[in-house]
């Protein structure tokens, strides 16, 4: 009993140290911007992975979804078909870091995705910090959505979103990339879990609406204690009225419809 004590104890302090060490999240613009339809380009994808090689954001004109994993940026488009974009491309949204685990777990298979947030979230040292989380293996089901490129004028995201293609992949294998928030930053990203999700074969994905798992489904966190964000220099950005509450507005947005 006595070395089974400990070794809890060591498991603690080692989660809480690399907790406590973190890593950093840099981000183009904000989630408050976005949503107000700014979406022009603020970073070329060859800057953006000058600062990490996992993420998750959007493309110029709200392009399809976008994920950053192992150093290699894939375009979800809006018939669910993945593509490689030029280093040349922009952005007008993202995050990304450096992804290097300080937490690991395995969850049984048949978990809805609030059940495989529910078991991350037990985990989570701290809620005060941001984290980056991968999440592999097999799935029963994933259900994803994606947008298309959209023209100036640019409407509002929850306009656009009106008119999302819809995915549903079953008996998949491959990857979510993924980022929580703290609360405190719901101006600057979405608040708690926000996932994007690539095949292995590289052939489907996109914005994670709902899943369940299959088998060997593992999932790491890392830490980042560091935000920096980067805001468009242009008068367009400077002109948005970026004041008030939009949570309700972003929530709708990132959720599954029923």
């Amino acid at each position: 009993m006595k070395t089974l004590l400990l070794w809890m104890m060591a498991l603690s302090l080692g989660t809480a140290v690399a907790a406590e060490k973190g890593g950093a999240v840099t981000q183009w613009s904000t989630i408050d911007a976005l949503l107000k339809g700014h979406f022009y380009g603020a970073a070329t994808l060859a800057e953006v992975k000058t600062h990490g090689d996992f993420g998750l954001g959007t493309f110029e004109g709200l392009d399809g979804e976008l994920l950053l994993l192992d150093g290699v940026v894939y375009r979800v488009d809006e018939r669910g078909k993945v593509t490689l974009p030029a280093d040349e491309t922009t952005t007008p949204f993202v995050a990304v870091a450096t992804f290097k685990a300080d937490i690991k777990l395995e969850v049984p298979a048949g978990l809805t995705l609030a059940e495989v947030q529910a078991r991350v979230d037990a985990v989570l040292p701290s809620k005060n910090v941001f984290y980056a989380i991968k999440v592999t293996g097999k799935f029963s089901e994933v259900r994803t959505r994606s947008v298309g490129a959209q023209a100036e004028p640019y409407p509002t995201l929850a306009e656009v979103v009106k008119t999302q293609a819809l995915f549903t992949l079953t008996g998949t294998e491959g990857t979510l990339v993924g980022l929580w928030c703290p609360a405190f930053a719901k101006s600057f990203n979405v608040p708690g879990y926000h996932f994007h999700y690539i095949d292995q074969a590289r052939t489907g994905g996109g914005h994670v609406l709902g899943l369940v798992t299959g088998e060997g489904v593992r999932v790491e966190v890392a830490a980042l204690r560091e935000f920096v964000a980067k805001l468009p220099a242009s008068g367009k950005f400077d002109a948005l009225d970026l004041s008030g509450d939009n949570s309700k507005v972003l929530h709708a947005v990132e959720s599954e419809r029923k």
